[in-house]
């Protein structure tokens, strides 16, 4: 039977308890931001050098901003991967993430479809991993925690799979018992 209980005292998302990633996780962000500003940089300054026109005009600009970019970008890198988190609860995972703008994610276990693990050349190399979690009916990740280590990826895969199957495995059985069919003097006579 279903019941619909009513609640006087909501639950707080604030009082969820993250784990931060992995410890590498931000000197992978930084060497990302790194390969792309580097090779940036190289075709700015082959631009500048074959270019006398150009170079006259956008040298010291580029001198100057690019390096505030850089310093930008990577100190940003700094601020989001501390403010970023995981929590595993008994019947979902959260996850925290954003600067500026921050957001909580929390997915119920019961509504993931299946999980992927991404690991990147840098990713492998670091011991890092990418965990990727599908809902039902979702064409892309619902889900998608970067930063952690290998090892806890495979933990919460295993984990959200062993919550899923015992989901499966209530199901079937609460199916089983419920589907007695009626018999044809029984349905007409109540």
């Amino acid at each position: 039977m279903f019941e619909n209980q009513q609640l006087d005292v909501l639950p707080q998302h604030q009082q969820i308890i993250f784990k931060p990633l992995a410890a590498k996780a931000l000197l992978h962000a930084q060497l990302n931001w790194l390969l792309f500003y580097i090779p940036l940089m190289a075709v700015l300054a082959a631009i500048c050098f074959f270019n006398k026109g150009f170079a006259e005009v956008a040298q010291t600009p580029l001198l100057i901003a690019l390096p505030i970019i850089l310093v930008i970008s990577l100190l940003y890198n700094i601020v989001s991967i501390r403010l970023k988190g995981v929590a595993m609860r008994e019947h979902d995972i959260a996850y925290r993430k954003g600067v500026i703008w921050q957001q909580v994610t929390i997915l119920p276990f019961s509504r993931v479809q299946h999980t992927e693990i991404h690991r990147g050349p840098l990713e492998r190399k670091m011991g890092l991993a990418s965990l990727r979690l599908y809902s039902a009916g979702g064409m892309s990740a619902d889900l998608n925690i970067g930063g952690l280590s290998h090892d806890d990826c495979k933990n919460i895969r295993q984990f959200v799979q062993k919550y899923i199957e015992r989901g499966q495995v209530v199901n079937n059985t609460s199916t089983q018992t419920d589907d007695h069919p009626l018999a044809p003097d029984e349905s007409l006579n109540g």
